[in-house]
């Protein structure tokens, strides 16, 4: 089993790239943390941030993929990090660890499912609105457009193809 290691990244500093093929979870021990897409690029997109502890990095682990964002130290870090071995060590020697990083994975999937519902009710409302003729339909526009770019996104940073889903 290998050590989990600690590792300290200033401001701005990061931790690991999109693309890149490395496998660690992240255990935020203090500090907090961005996820992008394109980052440092005119198409940067803000994932997610991960204030305080939390954990990150784990679907990559698990899935033995290369990295879908660039994750950036917000401020002063501290991370812990596990490789697959020490990943799997885990699982006897912390399962309330286990346990919580499962919580937040939930956290994550109830979170797409809201963003889902939205979607839907964005779509059916702006068809009604373009239906109807209603003013509500700029409106609703903008908010397709909104969608629209983050499917692009997420298909960029799944590395899907329309035709998977």
């Amino acid at each position: 089993m290998s050590e989990p290691q600690e590792k300290r990244y200033k401001k701005g500093e990061v931790i690991y790239r999109q693309n890149q093929y490395e496998m660690y979870l992240y255990d935020i021990l203090y500090g907090s943390v961005a996820l992008y897409q394109n980052y440092g690029t005119k198409d940067e997109i803000l994932i997610k941030e991960y204030p305080g502890d939390g954990y990150f990095g784990e679907l990559e682990l698990v899935e033995a993929r290369p990295r879908t964002t660039t994750a950036v130290a917000l401020e002063p870090t501290l991370v812990k990090r596990y490789d697959s071995d020490g990943f799997a060590a885990l699982f006897q020697e912390k399962p309330a660890m286990v346990v919580s990083i499962m919580q937040q994975m939930s956290a994550r999937i109830r979170e797409l499912q809201r963003d889902y519902n939205n979607a839907c009710r964005v779509v059916a409302e702006s068809m009604d609105a373009e239906s109807a003729g209603s003013e509500k339909s700029g409106q609703l526009q903008t908010e397709r457009k909104k969608l629209s770019d983050y499917y692009h996104a997420y298909l960029s940073l799944t590395n899907s193809d329309p035709i998977d889903r």
